[in-house]
């Protein structure tokens, strides 16, 4: 995000104000509509993250009602015996919904992952 916003040109945001526009005017109308991409390419990396995350649920959660997906996979493998089968099935089911949010923003992360790298 930084890369992208030291990207946006000076002249955008001096037309707004010389056109009347305040600081939140600005940004509503000017900034986000062209950071689009770019906070669509962090939504989707925080998102993988956080549905990847093992540690913190692993850390904080004692009861086995809330158990998150990672915790879940994990309880297929045990001291003696692990259960691969149900392992690989279950990371396919897992990857599901971040493989359907890449395909509904696939346009915003391509672009989103060249701006602000151009200069």
């Amino acid at each position: 995000m930084t890369g992208f916003m030291k990207t946006l040109p000076a002249e955008l945001l001096e037309a707004a104000k010389i056109d009347g526009a305040n600081e939140w005017k600005t940004y509503s109308r000017i900034v986000i509509p062209l950071s689009l991409p770019s906070i669509a390419t962090v939504t989707i990396f925080a998102f993988v993250i956080v549905w990847n995350d093992l540690l913190h649920p692993l850390l904080l959660l004692k009861s086995a009602e809330v158990k998150t997906l990672p915790i879940a996979l994990l309880s297929f493998q045990g001291q003696y015996l692990t259960n691969y089968p149900m392992i690989f099935s279950g990371v396919i089911i897992a990857s599901v919904p971040m493989i359907c949010a890449y395909v509904f923003l696939q346009r915003y992360f391509i672009a989103g992952m060249t701006a602000g790298s151009i200069k």
